[in-house]
């Protein structure tokens, strides 16, 4: 009997170890606030409250948010490997069908949309990975197509992992304080594609820089989107129309046929559209579904109008890249709700690339000193508050006709929040309270 030591009781950890005691495994289980849990309730696993250094397992199994330089992981990978569920999950359900998808920003909204076009094409897909139940347990109990929002977090201790289509939307700075350098998150994020061979697909963003430069490490067919400029194959933006060709253009569809806004939106819906493509679903299908997605909770979600004024909850907006995304969705006069914990990325090109459309910032969290000094240095109007409630009140002050209010943190929740959505529930139930 093999004998795995988990560690990490949060979701991932759960699923892991529900599937490695049906699996007939020996499971040990370690968590620095808890030894048991409920949710296990039934389940056969030995919790340990103390990590002995000369102990060996088959495998460790760690949660993907605790850092590779813990103290408890650099002692383990002595003496045993450390993976995440998403290696394990290759090497338990390698025949399972999937999609995988990575990225800096947009891999919720991608991996939702092609989840949303299998099933609605009859096709029974589930969204694992960074989102939803833990992919373990999902694969255990169902033969579905698994549509995969994996992170770099997840890719940092993969081996073995292939998917036989993989997208990378873009790479941008963010999770320093994680990885240790940008050149590392680089790295991790490339590792989605770095086993995969000739008889696999790559989709990538052609308008990503480090994408580009790395092209020629990967040995898949890769196929290519872009709103910048044709591709020679894959999707590309013309006359404000998305075009596939492979061997010949096929129109796909207009930007006003969405119903989700920005040009980020229409590399997502590129990427999710390839995917789909080369997985082997009808194309009519694929851009008939394509067309009744709408926008999903925290990214770009419009809450309501209210005296002219429009409101939208982009609290998944968790790093500097994603806020400009969202900014850069608005022609002009965006109160910017921004701030939170600092994760040690540069915010300078947030005002760079978005100062014509800020009218003002409302600053909270961690890096609120941090953007108030952006603000003065970029001559753009602010206010510092406190939390949430604050902040909408300010915004109540002093918006006019025709401003929208946004909330685009570029920032994680934690601090303030447990999590994003969380914060963007707390945004949309103050805006909600309001009078119109």
């Amino acid at each position: 009997m093999k004998k795995v030591l988990v560690y990490g009781l949060g979701i991932t950890g759960i699923s892991t170890v529900k599937t490695l005691d049906k699996l007939g495994y020996e499971v040990f289980t370690f968590d620095k606030n808890k030894n048991t849990d409920e949710r296990l309730e039934g389940y056969n696993y030995s919790p340990i409250s103390d990590i002995k250094i000369e102990e060996k397992y088959d495998f460790v199994v760690k949660s993907p948010g605790i850092r590779p330089d813990d103290d408890i992981i650099k002692n383990l990978e002595k003496n045993n490997e450390i993976i995440t569920d998403i290696e394990l999950s290759y090497r338990l359900f390698k025949d399972k069908k999937n999609i995988a998808i990575t990225g800096t920003n947009g891999k919720t909204t991608t991996t939702s949309l092609i989840s949303h076009i299998l099933n609605q094409s009859g096709k029974k897909a589930i969204g694992v990975g960074n989102i939803g139940e833990g992919i373990l347990w999902q694969m255990y109990k169902n033969d579905e197509i698994f549509v995969e929002e994996i992170s770099s977090f997840q890719l940092h201790n993969t081996k073995f992992f292939k998917p036989h289509i993989a997208g990378i939307l873009n790479i941008t700075p963010d999770h320093i304080d994680w990885h240790g350098s940008f050149e590392n998150y680089i790295e991790d994020k490339l590792k989605i594609a770095i086993n995969q061979n000739e008889s696999d697909y790559l989709i990538i963003n052609h308008d990503d820089e480090i994408l580009m430069k790395n092209k020629n490490k990967f040995k898949a067919k890769i196929y290519e989107f872009s709103i910048k400029e044709e591709v020679q194959r894959g999707i590309y933006l013309k006359d404000d129309s998305l075009y596939l060709k492979d061997e010949k253009e096929i129109y796909l569809l207009k930007r006003d046929d969405l119903k989700i806004v920005g040009d980020h939106n229409l590399l997502n819906v590129s990427c999710a559209i390839l995917c789909l493509y080369l997985f082997g679903l009808d194309l009519d299908e694929i851009i008939k579904y394509t067309k009744t997605f709408k926008a999903i909770d925290h990214r770009l979600e419009f809450v309501k109008k209210i005296r002219n004024v429009s409101f939208y909850n982009d609290s998944k907006a968790t790093n500097v890249d994603s806020a400009i995304k969202a900014i850069n969705s608005f022609d002009k006069n965006v109160i910017l709700i921004a701030g939170g914990y600092d994760k040690k990325i540069d915010y300078t090109p947030l005002f760079k690339n978005t100062k014509k459309k800020i009218k003002t910032m409302i600053l909270m969290g961690q890096t609120k000193e941090i953007l108030q000094n952006l603000c003065e240095k970029y001559k753009i109007n602010y206010y510092l508050v406190n939390d949430m409630k604050e902040a909408v009140n300010k915004s109540f002050e002093i918006m006019k006709d025709f401003d929208t209010v946004l909330l685009s943190p570029a920032s994680a929740s934690w601090g303030m929040y447990d999590n994003y959505m969380q914060r963007g529930d707390d945004f949309k139930n103050r805006v909600l309270e309001k009078e119109d």
